[in-house]
């Protein structure tokens, strides 16, 4: 089982990275810690409608990119010879996202743990 951990910042009221078990899972924490924030929609929108015409978009630290029915997400500033990518299915991206605003921005637990399992990313948290 894959797993990021983000703990939440009271003086700032947000999230940063705790620990990680693989690259992929640390650059899903950076993607929803410091591109997505609590503004999803403008993400849910690129991935999951037409309304925008590209196929790729960045945030602050990670690039997107839509391949037939996934969204690939990858470290914008990768010093890796072959940079990691994770590859989400569109329902997978949409379900983060949607557990994201959810579980975490509209609760702001102190900790919050994403895991990776038999195909199914969970949003865990605790106060």
């Amino acid at each position: 089982m894959s797993f990021v951990k983000l703990c939440l910042n009271q003086n700032y009221g947000n999230y940063s990275h705790k620990d990680s078990s693989e690259d992929g899972m640390y650059i899903l924490g950076f993607f929803l810690t410091d591109d997505v924030g609590s503004h999803t929609t403008s993400f849910m929108e690129w991935g999951l409608t037409n309304k925008w015409k590209n196929d790729e978009t960045n945030g602050n630290c990670t690039f997107l990119q839509k391949e037939g029915n996934y969204i690939l997400l990858s470290d914008l500033y990768s010093e890796e010879t072959i940079p990691t990518v994770l590859r989400l299915t569109k329902e997978q991206y949409r379900q983060i996202l949607t557990d994201w605003k959810e579980k975490v921005c509209k609760l702001m637990p102190k900790e919050v743990t994403i895991t990776y399992d038999n195909d199914e990313f969970v949003i865990e948290t605790k106060d």
